[in-house]
């Protein structure tokens, strides 16, 4: 039986700045970022170092069971690669884009309350 490393104590001090950033996100764009941001610094705090996602490294997908899909860029990385097969890190993103696609969801049953939000009118209260 293989050693299965766990990173859930970096989760656990990203997840509540994490948790504020999606339930105060006022466009599915802010939710995208939050969750970007969350793969970001868990990557630093893991291989303890700054860490730059590409475009299309990450991008939050609802129609998927995970939630998330990872891009090529990324997936290629071997340092990457490596945590991904060997640690939690799967679990800990299903998890947290969980919370990040209920906050979608909840963002476009509401259009015209973002767009009141994002776009005040005087006359509207």
């Amino acid at each position: 039986m293989s050693k299965m490393l766990s990173y859930t104590k970096i989760e656990n001090r990203l997840a509540q700045d994490y948790r504020q950033r999606v339930n105060t996100a006022e466009s599915a764009e802010d939710v995208r970022n939050a969750f970007a941001w969350l793969l970001r610094d868990l990557l630093g705090g893991i291989l303890e170092t700054e860490v730059g996602l590409e475009e299309g490294d990450v991008r939050l997908a609802p129609e998927t069971p995970d939630g998330f899909e990872l891009g090529p860029g990324i997936m290629e990385n071997p340092d990457f690669s490596g945590l991904w097969e060997g640690s939690d890190l799967g679990a800990i993103l299903r998890r947290q884009a969980a919370l990040a696609v209920n906050r979608l969801k909840h963002l476009s049953k509401h259009p015209e309350r973002t767009e009141a939000k994002l776009y005040p009118r005087p006359d509207r209260r």
